[in-house]
């Protein structure tokens, strides 16, 4: 370990001699890295959580349609498959989209019939009884409400108030950003929706094979109805998180193209001091592999330096600022945009990929101008000639 060592410190020693370049390739390394590395982090933890939200869905959503649009559907009218083998369970759901003047904004409102709670994603409850309602987190900041507090919601002409007995929690906001849950009789009172329709019907099966045998029963039933497949609506997630995160990373490609310019003129090109320091290794008895080695560990350290600022920059940049402007971009600009307590889901190996892809490359780089300086006759070399 002596003489690595030893190699190691005289490459230390080479970099701070040459601060100002290296200096200059960490900043653009750390820039270029800390952008690129933001939007994948940022597409992974998003790709995380619709993954935990799809999961929670049903297995078959079915909407009636009428003019290409959706419409009401008759609760009844899948009746017939509620003895089918592999159908779990047939359920009407009533919701829709209500505007709200005091944010200028619509909110989404849930009917919720079931007095169960789960404490992971709500805190508080759910409503239990008329004139009670839970909200999503970004609209409870919005209105700045709080459990205990009265919520006033337009009711036609007039306004409707009730009780806020829950609020879901923000690591939920992806799904529940706009969400007002409500009892059924306050969910048909505040969309005036008749007492024998639901806007769609939700259906779980039993397994995965019985969604494509279900779905074209369903298709005899309700003919022109729109069935929403769980397994299609997460696809559609993750293209469309892959399509603006490949967007945003293409816009990236003129920033990671100068870089590499950069480092190529910075580093192929061996000024006058460096090729006399060479020749002075060579004389003082140090072997080519040796001054090789001596300008791997620089290029690596400066990049190595570089490399890890830029993935810790990004790290705070999308999980302790939530990624402004970038999350804005990815999941669309509304008057009401959820704001996500986004959950790490990068490690050591990510770390580790993004080292080799960047790393090694820029000490390969470095490796040529090296070996033909030292292969170089030392005396000329060091006279300049």
């Amino acid at each position: 370990m002596g003489p690595i060592l030893s190699l190691l410190d005289h490459a230390i020693g080479a970099a701070l001699r040459r601060k100002s370049r290296n200096a200059a390739i960490v900043v653009g390394l750390t820039l270029v890295v800390g952008l690129a590395e933001s939007v994948t982090m940022l597409t992974a933890s998003l790709t995380h959580e619709y993954e935990r939200g799809t999961s929670a869905l049903p297995d078959l959503v079915v909407q009636s349609m009428i003019g290409g649009r959706p419409a009401l559907v008759d609760p009844t009218s899948l009746d017939a498959l509620r003895s089918r083998a592999g159908v779990r369970s047939i359920t009407p759901r009533i919701w829709g989209y209500l505007y709200v003047p005091s944010i200028e904004a619509n909110v989404t409102i849930v009917a919720r019939s079931a007095a169960s709670s789960d404490a992971r994603i709500l805190r508080g409850r759910l409503p239990h009884a008329d004139g009670e309602a839970a909200l999503g987190r970004t609209l409870a900041d919005a209105l700045g409400i709080r459990v205990g507090d009265t919520l006033a919601l337009p009711d036609g002409e007039r306004w409707s108030s009730y009780r806020v007995v829950g609020l879901f929690r923000a690591a939920t906001a992806l799904r529940t950003a706009d969400l007002v849950v409500v009892g059924e009789a306050d969910a048909r009172r505040l969309l005036r929706m008749p007492d024998a329709s639901a806007t769609d019907l939700a259906i779980d099966v039993s397994s995965d094979a019985e969604i494509e045998p279900t779905a074209h029963a369903v298709h005899g039933l309700v003919p022109g109805a729109r069935i929403l497949e769980r397994t299609l609506l997460a696809r559609t997630y993750a293209l469309t998180f892959g399509a603006r995160s490949g967007l945003m990373a293409i816009m990236l490609l003129p920033a990671i193209a100068a870089l590499l310019l950069l480092a190529w003129d910075r580093l192929t090109g061996l000024g006058e001091d460096e090729r006399r320091e060479i020749a002075i290794l060579k004389l003082v008895g140090f072997s080519t592999g040796d001054v090789l080695r001596v300008r791997m560990f620089e290029s690596g350290l400066v990049a190595l330096v570089g490399t890890s600022l830029g993935f810790v920059a990004a790290y705070a940049f999308v999980f302790l600022a939530d990624a402004p402007l970038l999350a804005d971009a990815l999941l669309g600009w509304s008057r009401l945009a959820p704001t996500i307590e986004l959950v790490p889901s990068v490690g050591a190996g990510d770390l580790m990929t993004l080292l080799g892809l960047v790393v090694v490359p820029f000490v390969a780089v470095s490796i040529v101008p090296a070996f033909l300086a030292a292969m170089r006759d030392p005396i000329d070399a060091w006279r300049g000639s």
